[in-house]
């Protein structure tokens, strides 16, 4: 789309941060789709001088792209700061999110899914598809970590248009993951009505849109087809919020994801979808740091998961726990004497 006097259809929002060359590749994908009536605005979250001089360089090849810079900071401003700060700028009925070190897979994409939303009388909340993953070197993820697994159940759903179907919350709870926000697709006054993305929230903060979508969502769509490609980050690399963060901190944002779909979300399989996968992150955030030696706080972690979800086995790792932390601080208390 070209002129700006028509309303876009589409509005996609790509946040990027010292990552040019990926970037490019991510919105190439996004200039190639084959629908016309969309927008497409990046918002730079701060980078090197060096880094911004390459920003600056591919702004001057997609004229037709908006190109919003974020002061510097540290650490950026966040990829959901960033999401919503490109949403107050844009137009488009429907919004799209694209990370910067991937990309869609499918030129028709967005074509797709305009024609799957006009399908049906209602408005569409939200539009889930599916997507592939690499590892760092080149190795196709195995696991089925997205919304794959739902794909054999589809057929009991009523299709809509091809490859897509009408879904409930209920259906999309069966799967054991969730939609990537490169292939969740949300309507603009629905995306705010649930409060848009939460800007306190640096780690599955796409986890936690999908949980709160499928809470609120009247109107859902999936579409079995695969639409990107998503880039494992490399532990290696401190360039991505998988590795900016510590292990503990990850589990930290993880079960403030939990914590509020317990709290907050109404629908009862939604809760006990979080209040399960809470334990579960409770448990790795007491290994985690039984590992550090720290056996006080693994142990703290360790007696919630145990109340919130008990076993034998588990009991016994809580008593190790308390028992490790009973020798280590007296120990220390020895030694300070």
């Amino acid at each position: 789309m070209t002129t700006m006097d028509k309303t876009p259809f589409f509005s996609i929002i790509i946040s990027t941060r010292d990552r040019p060359e990926l970037f490019k590749t991510a919105l190439q994908s996004v200039v190639s789709q084959t629908f016309i009536e969309k927008e497409v605005i990046v918002v730079i979250d701060g980078s090197s001088e060096a880094n911004l001089e390459q920003y600056q360089q591919i702004a001057k090849q997609y004229q037709d792209v908006s190109f919003l810079k974020l002061e510097n900071r540290p650490n950026g401003h966040g990829q959901s700061y960033a999401m919503n700060y490109g949403v107050s700028y844009s137009r488009g009925q429907y919004l799209c999110f694209l990370d910067d070190d991937d990309y869609w897979t499918d030129d028709s994409y967005l074509e797709c899914v305009f024609n799957n939303l006009n399908s049906v009388k209602d408005t569409v909340d939200v539009h889930y598809s599916n997507q592939r993953a690499v590892f760092a070197n080149g190795t196709v993820q195995q696991d089925k970590v997205w919304l794959e697994d739902l794909i054999p159940l589809v057929p009991s759903r009523s299709e809509v248009a091809e490859q897509c179907y009408h879904v409930d919350a209920g259906f999309l709870l069966f799967s054991s993951g969730f939609a990537h926000l490169n292939c969740s697709i949300f309507e603009r006054k629905f995306y705010n009505d649930i409060g848009a993305m939460d800007e306190s929230i640096r780690y599955e903060n796409d986890r936690d849109m999908y949980i709160r979508s499928v809470d609120k969502a009247r109107t859902i769509l999936f579409s079995t087809r695969y639409t990107s490609l998503h880039n494992i980050p490399d532990v290696k690399k401190k360039s991505n919020m998988s590795t900016v963060s510590s292990d503990i901190e990850k589990k930290l944002f993880q079960m403030r994801v939990y914590d509020k779909g317990v709290a907050l979300c109404k629908r009862k399989e939604v809760v006990r979808l979080c209040s399960r996968a809470k334990v579960f992150e409770l448990k790795h955030a007491a290994t985690i740091l039984a590992k550090q030696n720290r056996f006080e706080s693994a142990a703290h972690y360790a007696k919630e998961a145990l109340l919130n979800g008990f076993n034998l086995r588990w009991m016994a790792y809580t008593a190790y726990l308390i028992v490790q932390s009973w020798i280590k601080s007296n120990s220390s208390a020895t030694k300070n004497g």
